[in-house]
């Protein structure tokens, strides 16, 4: 499915292959958690240029996943468990996909992913 692809393409820091699965259109939103949104494909595309060069790699562990499908339009909400320099903090993330009238592929259009505090949601 796509949501494994994004997570895939993160793991191993592919540009091209985090190219494919976004939609390139003004249309999309990202906030890594942490970050304002940001909005339209460069300014995404530039935040993955940007994270694949720091200096440390990240793995995802994801549980709690819940996929939606209504029409044309797909939302994955799930937690992220990040695992890179050690256990990191556990991470909420919705993930919103559109398929592709032309190739009939799911693009991701919306990445909103925020650090879960342990104070709060109980």
């Amino acid at each position: 499915m796509a949501n494994a692809e994004f997570y895939s393409c993160f793991e191993v820091q592919s540009l091209d292959r985090m190219s494919d699965i976004w939609e390139h259109s003004d249309d999309v939103r990202c906030t890594h958690p942490g970050w304002l949104t940001l909005k339209g494909w460069g300014a995404v595309s530039g935040s993955f240029f940007n994270l694949f060069h720091a200096e440390f790699r990240l793995q995802f562990l994801l549980t709690d996943t819940d996929v939606r499908i209504n029409g044309d339009i797909a939302m994955v909400f799930c937690t992220e468990n990040i695992l890179g320099q050690g256990p990191g903090p556990a991470v909420t993330s919705l993930n919103v996909f559109r398929l592709d009238p032309l190739d009939r592929h799911w693009r991701l259009i919306v990445h909103h992913a925020s650090i879960v505090s342990a104070s709060f949601g109980q």
